[in-house]
């Protein structure tokens, strides 16, 4: 039996410095929380929940402007044709198979086999990399939950890239 090392030690500070020096956002720091989330336990089995997706894919329709790093999010119709649009990864391969970073079809395949309830029609799309944390939360959170409350979602699965 192998053990499990971690080697994330460090981790933040390294990418502090990445983002300070060679992103060129001199004063970039985490944003920081006194206490963590509050955990909710999904009331009803997951066969049963609607679940919303969040990507930080910077997926936005096809002919639509970039997202951005301003911290704003496009809510997108599930069944829409995206174009993906970020500095952080090779958008190109990722479009190759948009599953890794956009799992809508992926979703819509476990509905249908009745592993989850329901796909919300409404996807919550962002930038994955905002220097500016406070305008993240002030400018995409609230138009995340409002979605999702709207659609009456159950859960949100957050897909990072």
């Amino acid at each position: 039996m192998s053990t499990f090392e971690d080697d994330s030690t460090g981790f933040s500070d390294v990418e502090r410095a990445h983002v300070r020096e060679a992103v060129g956002v001199k004063d970039f720091e985490w944003v920081r929380f006194d206490e963590p989330s509050v955990r909710v336990p999904l009331d009803l089995p997951l066969s049963q929940a609607r679940i919303t997706l969040v990507s930080t894919a910077g997926a936005h329709e096809v002919g639509e402007p970039p997202l951005g790093a301003g911290g704003h999010a496009a809510l997108l119709p599930a069944e829409a044709k995206i174009e993906l649009s970020h500095d952080g990864y090779d958008t190109e391969r990722a479009l190759s198979d948009p599953e890794v970073v956009y799992p809508v079809r992926t979703l819509q395949q476990l509905a249908d086999a009745g592993v989850i309830g329901s796909l919300a029609p409404t996807v919550v799309s962002t930038m994955g990399f905002v220097p500016d944390g406070v305008r993240l939360f002030a400018r995409a959170v609230p138009a995340a939950v409002q979605q999702i409350r709207d659609e009456q979602s159950d859960l949100a699965l957050l897909v990072p890239a």
